[in-house]
């Protein structure tokens, strides 16, 4: 398998629970010690050898487009699909299309995780499958939702169930995204609103075409005031770099 060079980040959202800021600003552009979340996850891909960024963008989309243009001063090119405030993750891919590599990595715009692509790649060629996800072992109930997780993985690393509503029994871990995926498993032939999550991944998982690369690092999210002020003081204590001046310092 060749190098994943294009990344495909979903920054549609309206991010209800991080209001006020998100009256003015997308989620992902929440301040976070000066700077916007997003800088922080770019500089990880850029860390990790990511060339190419493709921003699936809806709510307040001009923002988005506005700061980062379409090339990073460290030569990552950006792109963008921009579609309604309403569409849901599946949508949003499927818009964009033409616009995806036959393989991409996918992640949400409001997860952060230092990742290590390389040995993401490696399970990705052991594992065979269409599609992986990284998943956390939660063991310590620091996910999103405490101890409440969203997958069953079992010995070989293959996801048996996906459960986004996290009440099926022998959950053992929670996707936290930071997916690779092949293109060919977008059906371009839908023509509704769809979820990626509850239509392709939970299909993928019943029929035994989906992985999981497991890790116990933890992931931090902003999908709250509380968790964005969280991941603030961590990425501060901890030294996450980000993005500065729109360039690598």
């Amino acid at each position: 398998m060749g190098k994943i060079e294009q990344a495909v980040i979903l920054a549609g959202g309206r991010g209800e629970l991080l209001r006020p800021l998100t009256d003015k600003l997308p989620k992902p552009m929440a301040p976070v010690n000066g700077v916007p979340f997003m800088d922080y996850l770019l500089r990880s891909l850029v860390d990790a050898g990511i060339m190419r960024v493709l921003f699936l963008v809806g709510y307040k989309a001009e923002k988005i487009m506005a700061y980062y243009g379409d090339r990073l001063a460290c030569g990552v090119q950006v792109e963008y699909s921009v579609g309604m405030e309403e569409d849901l993750t599946g949508r949003r891919l499927l818009n964009a299309y033409e616009k995806l590599s036959d393989r991409f990595l996918l992640l949400y715009g409001d997860n952060y995780w230092p990742i290590p692509l390389k040995k993401m790649t490696a399970n990705y060629e052991r594992l065979g499958l269409p599609v992986t996800t990284t998943v956390f072992s939660n063991k310590q109930g620091t996910g999103e939702y405490g101890y409440d997780n969203n997958v069953i993985v079992d010995a070989s690393g293959r996801i048996e169930a996906y459960d986004k509503n996290r009440r099926a029994p022998g959950l053992n871990g929670i996707d936290i995204g930071f997916f690779i995926v092949e293109k060919e498993v977008l059906d371009v032939s839908e023509t509704g609103d769809i979820s990626f999550e509850e239509k392709i991944l939970t299909h993928l998982a019943a029929e035994g075409r989906l992985g999981a690369f497991m890790t116990d690092e933890q992931y931090y999210f902003i999908t709250s005031l509380e968790s964005l002020r969280n991941f603030e003081a961590m990425a501060f204590s901890k030294g996450f770099l980000r993005l500065e001046q729109k360039g690598i310092q």
